[in-house]
């Protein structure tokens, strides 16, 4: 099987499509027409993107059968050209759970801290400890039951 891989990629997913037998292309630099050529000299039965636009012409320059987006959604792919054509698409939805996970608890923490005002402060001039050293909401005395 033709893997083209048209947008940033992992080594190690590389190395696996290598291992089940696949033959990769991988080209990360790939978009509009350049992706479009490569498609068409390429042959791929299968092409990976993260972010690049996959277009009706895209679609049409070779003989694709999957359509993967190596993240969540498939917004920047025209399902409808490709389901005209019995292209599969597919996702990976879920892959970055955890790292949202953790964006949202450091965002938290953040907000409680008050670190952006506390970065405006400082940049003003003013260290301003005992004001910023006080527990916000998720960590004040009442809500952490003797956590803080």
């Amino acid at each position: 099987m033709q893997v083209l891989i048209a947008d940033k990629f992992e080594q190690s997913g590389r190395d696996g499509l290598q291992a089940i037998g696949c033959e990769v292309s991988f080209q990360p630099d790939l978009k509009d027409d350049t992706l479009v050529a490569a498609i068409g000299t390429e042959k791929p039965d299968v092409l990976v993107v993260r972010g690049t636009k996959v277009t009706e012409q895209m679609l049409a320059a070779g003989p694709l059968k999957l359509i993967v987006r190596a993240g969540a959604g498939y917004n920047t792919i025209d399902v409808a050209a490709a389901s005209r054509r019995g292209i599969y698409v597919s996702n990976c939805s879920g892959k970055n759970s955890i790292a949202v996970a953790e964006l949202a608890f450091a965002l938290i923490l953040a907000l409680d801290r008050r670190i952006a005002d506390n970065v405006i402060a400082l940049r003003a001039g003013e260290w301003n400890k005992k004001e910023f050293r006080k527990p916000g909401l998720v960590w004040s005395d009442s809500w952490a039951c003797g956590f803080g």
